[in-house]
């Protein structure tokens, strides 16, 4: 938290429902990797209830790949919290991590 914008910290402490809209290499990746990982470090809060939507594929893949890091090195760097992050890296493939159209797609799918 100590290398996050006084906004950025704000996105990541926010509980409920919470929108990051700003502009390219203005750092949302980097914020939404934050919060991810003080929902599940902080809150012991499961990979199954978060929900992340990116406009693209690419931003998507990059989330993925960051918040898998940023857990991997949490587990290494806090032995503590390790049980419950190889939990969530357990889970992480099935998490709902992509864009908004691949989210609709598989609510529609799901429920039509």
């Amino acid at each position: 938290m100590k290398n996050l914008t006084p906004s950025q910290r704000q996105a990541v402490a926010a509980r409920g429902n919470v929108l990051v809209m700003a502009g390219a290499g203005t750092g949302k990746t980097h914020t939404l990797v934050a919060r991810c990982l003080d929902l599940i470090c902080e809150e012991k809060v499961s990979l199954e209830e978060i929900l992340i939507v990116t406009f693209t594929e690419a931003a998507a893949t990059e989330m993925k790949q960051r918040l898998r890091a940023a857990l991997e090195k949490t587990c290494n760097l806090q032995p503590s919290t390790c049980n419950h992050l190889s939990e969530q890296l357990a889970l992480f493939d099935a998490a709902q991590i992509g864009t908004l159209h691949s989210f609709c797609l598989r609510l529609v799918r799901g429920h039509f």
